[in-house]
């Protein structure tokens, strides 16, 4: 995937490097050369220009970039002005980020409908995680649905590995178990045979990644 991330503050370039390693085609955008030279070993690629002005903006790969993301937060007339830039030159994708209500009202007025606002998702996962006591990791699909990955409980080390069995008891589908940091089961793999999900138990220090309702969740952790 293509993608555009313009601002390159701690948000900003937090996301372009980790999109880089993730194999997507990359360019970090800003104004500041030093910025800019900086993180030119860690982002796939890098340029230094402003994008308030169309002119210069004219030169990022306007139709072919697959998403562009407004990283800029401090900035409230800079973040719309180049989101508005983007609609009108033909952006196929703009996400924003927004840092208050006015902000974000402005941004849905100019037909941006995506929006980030990393500090109130930041707070949002670690309270569901303070409130989910023994979890490594949340990921939410909605409200109630979530993603997680933990330790194997203690009750369940030794115990024959069955992910079957597992959500019969307690409603959570297993996505995968990791041991070591290789993943020795994934639900999206090519169907195991018994006998080779039959070989597994559960070891200490494994770490199960699981989906299910929170309130599922909750009460797992609780057993």
């Amino acid at each position: 995937m293509n993608i555009v991330a313009i601002g390159l503050g701690n948000f900003g370039a937090s996301l372009a490097k980790i999109l880089t390693a993730m194999g997507h085609d990359v360019l970090g955008v800003d104004r500041n050369l030093e910025k800019v030279e900086f993180f030119k070993d860690t982002i796939a690629n890098t340029i230094c220009l402003d994008a308030t002005d169309p002119h210069a903006l004219r030169l990022l790969p306007i139709r072919d970039a697959d998403v562009f993301v407004v990283c800029i937060g401090d900035d409230f007339g800079v973040s719309v002005m180049i989101a508005a830039l983007l609609k009108k030159l033909g952006g196929k994708k703009v996400i924003s980020r927004e840092s208050s209500s006015i902000h974000l009202t402005v941004l849905n007025s100019i037909g941006i409908k995506n929006t980030i606002n990393p500090e109130y998702e930041s707070a949002k996962i670690l309270a569901q995680k303070l409130a989910l006591d023994g979890i490594l990791n949340l990921f939410s699909i909605s409200d109630s649905l979530k993603i997680v990955d933990m330790p194997v409980p203690k009750s369940l080390v030794n115990q024959r590995f069955s992910p079957i069995q597992f959500k019969k008891e307690t409603h959570l589908k297993i996505i995968a178990l990791k041991r070591d940091k290789q993943i020795i089961y994934s639900s999206s793999q090519p169907k195991k045979e018994d006998s080779e999900i039959e070989a597994i138990d559960y070891q200490v220090d494994d770490i199960l990644v699981l989906v299910g309702d929170i309130k599922d969740i909750r009460k797992f952790l609780h057993q």
